[in-house]
Parts: structure tokens; C-alpha cells; sequence
């Protein structure tokens, strides 16, 4: 294998040890807090923690919808998958991450709303009436956010 050939594989490579890093991540997280849950008597100044079980989408949206969401879900997967490794080197290593944050919080949460039959929530803030929301949403919209500068700032494509 050549050194051109070898490069090929080091996006796809990185992609997925990050997102196997961020899904543990979560999982782990998640169950440490779900667990500790009814145990802790911290008060926390900005958030709290707040057990629910949604079984819709975005601020409750497509409630009891989890056949739907799931295959959705399933193809954002997907598709962002299909649009990463289509070619390989389109994309900056930055892109690669940001992606794989992205898919990460969309598997664990598609992985529960399949297995749970719903995503657990546990995080509320107090300061602002917001709805409850778990690790994954937090891998999902920081994500966005960061794609969305990446193409504003035109980082998103590796110029080699």
C-alpha cells in the first residue's frame, strides 16, 4: 500500500475513534448521573437534575412517534456518513470531528428511543424555561453549531 493509499484512511479512521469515544462517553455519563439521580442533595447554581422519559423529538415534538423518529434518525446516520466517506479528502479533519459529535448524540438517542422505547432526559436548567435534555442533545447542537461556523468560516473543506 502506497503513502497516498494509507492516507485515504486516516479521516475514516479518526471519525471513528472519536465517535466511539463521544458514544461511550455519553453512555457512561448517562448512566453515572441516572444512577446518582434521586442520591444527590447538590445543589447546582445554573441546572438541575430532572428525570424524564420523552418519547418524542425537539421540545416534545413527535410525541410517541418512535418508529418515525428512529427511522429518521437512522438516515441522518446515514446520510452523514454517505456524505463524509464519499470523498474522503473533500473534507477538513475538523469537519470529521464535528461529524462524529453529530452522530454520536443521534445513535445514543436513536439507541434508546429503540431499546428504551423513549430518550431520557435529565438535565433542566433553572435560570431560563427550557425544555429537559440528556448528553446526546448537548453532542447534537454543539455540533451544529460548530459545523455552521466551520461553513461560515470556509474550514470545512481540507484544501490540500
Amino acid at each position: 500500500m502506497t503513502r497516498m493509499q494509507n492516507n485515504k484512511f486516516n479521516p475514516i479512521i479518526y471519525f471513528f475513534v472519536c465517535l466511539i469515544v463521544m458514544i461511550m462517553f455519553d453512555f457512561i455519563s448517562t448512566s453515572s448521573i441516572l444512577h446518582n439521580i434521586y442520591l444527590s442533595t447538590e445543589n447546582y447554581r445554573f441546572f438541575e437534575f430532572v428525570y424524564v422519559q420523552n418519547t418524542g423529538a425537539a421540545f416534545s415534538s413527535f410525541q410517541h412517534s418512535t418508529v418515525f423518529l428512529s427511522v429518521i434518525s437512522i438516515l441522518a446516520i446515514i446520510g452523514i456518513m454517505y456524505e463524509l466517506f464519499k470523498d474522503i479528502n473533500k473534507y477538513s479533519i475538523s469537519m470529521y470531528f464535528c461529524s462524529a459529535m453529530l452522530t454520536a448524540g443521534i445513535f445514543c438517542n436513536t439507541y434508546e428511543r429503540i431499546v428504551l422505547g423513549y430518550v431520557r432526559d435529565f438535565i433542566s436548567l433553572k435560570f431560563i424555561e427550557f425544555p429537559v435534555f440528556n448528553i446526546s442533545d448537548i453532542l447534537i447542537n454543539a455540533s451544529v453549531f460548530a459545523i455552521m461556523l466551520l461553513i461560515i468560516t470556509k474550514k470545512y473543506k481540507k484544501y490540500a
